[in-house]
């Protein structure tokens, strides 16, 4: 009696698990590229259509001389994949990764040079571990670090190496430099608060 339970169970048990969602499956990006000014191609409800169809394969911009701008690819109307950005001489100016339309995995950027220009790392759409950007001339210009969205802590400095921002997030709020005064007392806490690090630089 119990072995005939027990065989019930995991049968039961099976035909309640549930079934791998379409997601979970591995997409395949048809080998078809679409001009990016193709009058068929549209923009709709925030996919791409093309002939009235949600669009699977490569949109692709070019620059007036047909210099490939950018390789864009796309799974049923939804960014998917990896999207490809060019200077016009054809080196890479940035390589971003997309899943079900959101960004993914690490975005990556470079100067005309060839100096890294940026390195976003993301989750789901949203900003998850190192965010970091550097001059022209490949010097540091900022470091954050973000979990799930929101920031951790940042640094950020001139190019001439000088520190203007440094800062950690507790409880939703910024506490650190700006522009090498400081403005809240970790040690202490009964200083000022930085209320936007954001808005401070852009003013600057």
């Amino acid at each position: 009696m119990k072995a005939i339970l027990f065989v019930l169970f995991c049968l039961l048990l099976v035909r309640c698990r549930p079934a791998h969602k379409r997601n979970d499956a591995v997409i395949t990006i048809p080998a078809v590229s679409v001009a990016s000014t193709d009058p068929a191609l549209q923009w709709k409800n925030g996919l791409y259509y093309y002939q009235q169809l949600p669009f699977s394969g490569h949109i692709i911009e070019r620059y007036d001389d047909t210099a490939i701008r950018q390789d864009r690819s796309f799974y049923e109307g939804r960014e998917e994949g990896w999207q490809l950005g060019y200077y016009p001489d054809g080196k890479p100016a940035e390589k971003r990764y997309y899943h079900h339309g959101e960004k993914d995995s690490v975005h990556t950027g470079w100067w005309p040079g060839g100096h890294l220009r940026f390195e976003y790392h993301f989750s789901k759409g949203n900003y998850h571990g190192d965010f970091k950007e550097w001059y022209a001339g490949g010097q540091p210009y900022k470091h954050l670090h973000y979990t799930h969205g929101t920031d951790d802590s940042g640094k950020g400095w001139r190019e001439n190496g000088k520190v203007y921002m440094s800062y950690v997030t507790r409880d939703g709020r910024r506490y650190g430099l700006i522009n090498a005064n400081l403005c809240y007392s970790l040690a202490g806490e009964k200083a000022e608060l930085v209320k936007s690090v954001a808005d401070t630089i852009a003013r600057k």
